[in-house]
């Protein structure tokens, strides 16, 4: 019986595993970590820098931007702390370690209530108001009665704008209120025929009535010329000279396609160099 031996050699090796192809693993695409940009700037610039940030983060997908809100101030500060990569400021102190540019056009608006019909005041008179000296809005063609004033927070880029061109070397009353917001400035002074405050004219919203300052209305045409007494530049500030994604995202910012998002937001664009 000699075939025994031969079919169990048969039975052994079909009992051994066969060598197979290993399937080759497709290798994965390398996640892209994205750039990530901290941009700190105030309440009333946070409309236009989030709809700038967002619009360049859909075309720049590998830029990661955070827009945090804090006064001009206290951005300044975070920028010199490096716990900001740009901020964005109306008002601007000089430093000659910071990097600006601007980046809008505004005016700050003089806001009344409607049904005080007053024309329009001169700087002298917004001083002697807000240093509290006058006691009634009628000799000045106003309501009868005692103005109240409204002022910002000193961390306020409005609030240093107003104390730098109109202030001066004076202060504020201290019988005057003080608004937290822009939103705040104009829910005051549209629910009080007497109160006076000011914003920036990108706030406007037809609740209150801007005053024409020293004769000049702050229309679009009087802020670009900067025939109106209260204009001012919005700036783009780093801590030197920007570099990488801050130097892009302010590049893009300045372009044409920037510049019509400025437009949108009721801002006018930056002065040409």
């Amino acid at each position: 019986m000699k075939f025994w031996p031969l079919l169990l050699l048969f039975v052994l090796a079909a009992c051994q595993p066969t060598a197979g192809i290993s399937p080759t693993e497709t290798p994965s695409s390398a996640a892209v970590t994205p750039q990530v940009l901290e941009v700190i700037c105030s309440e009333g610039l946070m409309p236009v820098i989030r709809v700038l940030a967002s619009t360049y983060q859909h075309i720049n997908t590998a830029t990661q931007i955070v827009v945090i809100e804090r006064a001009d101030q206290l951005a300044v500060q975070a920028l010199k702390l490096n716990d900001a990569d740009l901020i964005a400021v109306s008002w601007l102190p000089d430093s000659e370690e910071t990097w600006a540019t601007p980046f809008a056009r505004d005016g700050l608006a003089l806001i009344i209530h409607p049904q005080n019909g007053i024309p329009g005041l001169t700087t002298d008179q917004l001083k002697q108001l807000f240093q509290g000296q006058v006691e009634d809005w009628e000799p000045w063609g106003g309501l009868p009665g005692a103005p109240q004033i409204i002022s910002r927070e000193e961390a306020s880029g409005d609030y240093a704008f107003f104390q730098q061109r109109v202030m001066r070397d004076a202060r504020v009353a201290l019988t005057g209120l003080l608004a937290p917001s822009s939103s705040a400035m104009l829910d005051l002074v549209s629910h009080d025929p007497l109160a006076i405050g000011y914003l920036s004219t990108s706030q406007l919203d037809g609740q209150v009535r801007a005053l024409a300052i020293d004769g000049v209305p702050p229309a679009p045409e009087t802020i670009t010329a900067n025939l109106y007494p209260l204009s001012r530049n919005l700036y783009l500030v780093t801590q030197g000279e920007p570099h990488t994604v801050a130097r892009d995202f302010i590049q893009w910012i300045l372009s044409a396609e920037g510049q019509r998002l400025v437009l949108d937001q009721g801002l006018l664009q930056a002065p040409q160099p």
